[in-house]
């Protein structure tokens, strides 16, 4: 098993063999797994604790509510 030092060095002298259209590609998927691997919670954002609380979202419930929606969208409402 390498160190986590190996392994970086090992990325990045596979880095140093791409061409360098590739490098932005690369940025991205790092950028990926950084968002992904991030604790949630750290960031602002909007709580629900307790909003939805009492409803009941029930197959039959959310059919309805789509059904009334897409009327809606049909009608130009």
């Amino acid at each position: 098993m390498m160190t986590p030092y190996a392994t970086k060095e090992r990325i990045i002298a596979t880095l140093d063999e791409l061409p360098p259209e590739n490098l932005r590609e690369v940025w991205r998927f790092l950028d990926f797994l950084r968002f992904k691997n991030r604790e949630y919670g750290t960031e602002s954002g909007i709580a629900l604790g307790g909003l939805l609380e009492g409803y009941c979202f029930t197959e039959e419930n959310i059919a309805q509510a789509r059904h009334e929606m897409w009327r809606r969208v049909d009608n130009g409402a």
